[in-house]
């Protein structure tokens, strides 16, 4: 029984990891194309940066109404709506004709994905241990990564074979829709654990909202180092030199942008390993402080350095992701979990999103990343201030020994 039991375990892991990984190819989708849509619109990238702080609100803001639903309704459930709705979006974006509906397409887009992320992460965080957590959470990283990463050597292997972008969101929307058949199944074969209906007096389910109210603030302030930095990550490395070869174009800029940014699954597996209930307030500080010098040197990176730059804040920057989740679950209660990772994450990219619009406003975008370097700056001054009230008052309960 219990080899059964982890074995469903371990499946039910793995497909929320690749229903993690799609979200984040979904997110990345348009920095890929942005080059192709202002073409064919004959726009700039002031607009296609707001046409990406349109995707991205919704996905930010959208999760406090998903984390309300995944707490009342199941996970799974939730899960395989914003997959199937996600990739129908896809289609929609192609199929409708005209850059209004485009917006539109991309609103909706953006309201499918705010699912997965209260969904994907409550239900981790109900299924592990608090020990076991960080390594779960470092993997699920790990596939993230590889989404960001991915997404755009996808989009240069289409745009390489058929010139379209068109043909590249079909690609996404067959596999959104594969993997959310997937959570279909899950969700036929096995009861949804809906953890709302804890009991909320009990003595170990309560939350510190201090201690996450200054996490809010630091999800704030990452979100907006986030969307600036990967709005326009393949436009800014469109020259880049890498070994002595240069890039020339939106496909060899995706290729960059893939390369640097699968480097994140090192930070993000690293991270896992290392995390540990009592250290995690100490780490997410020095995360976020490590991040500054590489966006400071992205500022005035020549185009020899651009590459280097990018990799190593990729690879320190994804290190806050299992970190800064176990956090949310070790100062949040089971009974309000998805809706505080909700909060969270709407607070974060709802405010990051609107980088994306600044950032495209910007004709240089070197410039933009010394603003980016602030943000990272203060997110760290906020982890001392969380790490100085864990070390006065050691918070308790099961998810912190």
């Amino acid at each position: 029984m219990k080899s059964a039991a982890g074995k469903t375990l371990v499946i039910l892991i793995l497909a929320v990891c690749a229903a993690h990984a799609m979200v984040h190819v979904l997110e990345g989708s348009l920095p890929c194309v942005e080059q192709s849509i202002a073409t064919q619109y004959d726009v700039s990238s002031a607009t296609t940066g707001w046409l990406q702080t349109v995707w991205r609100f919704p996905w930010g803001v959208g999760a406090l109404a998903a984390g309300w639903l995944v707490d009342r309704y199941g996970a799974k459930r939730m899960l395989a709506l914003y997959l199937i709705g996600g990739g129908v979006t896809c289609f929609t974006s192609i199929l409708l004709p005209g850059l209004p509906l485009l917006f539109a397409s991309m609103f909706l887009m953006g309201v499918m994905a705010s699912i997965y992320h209260p969904a994907g992460l409550a239900l981790l965080s109900h299924e592990t241990t608090p020990d076991t957590l960080p390594k779960t959470l470092g993997w699920h990283g790990v596939f993230g990564s590889l989404g960001i990463g991915g997404v755009p050597l996808i989009a240069a292997g289409v745009l390489s074979m058929t010139h379209s972008w068109h043909a590249f969101y079909a690609v996404l929307g067959v596999m959104s829709i594969a993997i959310g058949m997937v959570f279909v199944y899950l969700t036929l074969q096995s009861p949804e654990r809906v953890f709302s209906k804890v009991d909320q007096a009990a003595a170990d389910d309560h939350g510190n909202w201090a201690s996450f109210g200054v996490l809010l603030v630091m999800s704030s302030l990452i979100g907006l180092s986030y969307h600036g930095v990967m709005s326009f990550l393949p436009r800014f490395l469109s020259d880049a030199k890498v070994l002595g070869f240069q890039t020339n174009g939106e496909i060899g800029g995706n290729i960059l942008a893939a390369s640097s940014l699968i480097l994140g699954c090192i930070g993000q597996y690293a991270a896992g390993q290392m995390a540990r209930p009592k250290r995690l307030e100490f780490q997410l500080m020095l995360i976020c402080a490590g991040t500054v010098p590489f966006l400071i040197g992205m500022s005035f990176a020549p185009v020899q350095w651009k590459w280097y730059c990018v990799a190593a804040w990729g690879m320190i920057f994804f290190m806050h992701q299992p970190v800064f989740n176990s956090l949310i679950a070790k100062y949040t209660p089971r009974s309000r979990r998805s809706l505080c990772y909700g909060v969270s994450f709407a607070v974060g990219n709802g405010i990051g999103a609107i980088a994306a619009g600044l950032v495209g406003e910007n004709t240089h975008l070197q410039s933009a990343y010394l603003g980016l370097a602030g943000c990272a700056s203060l997110a760290a001054l906020a982890g001392l201030i969380l790490w100085v009230r864990a070390t006065r008052n050691p918070p308790i309960g099961p998810e912190n020994s």
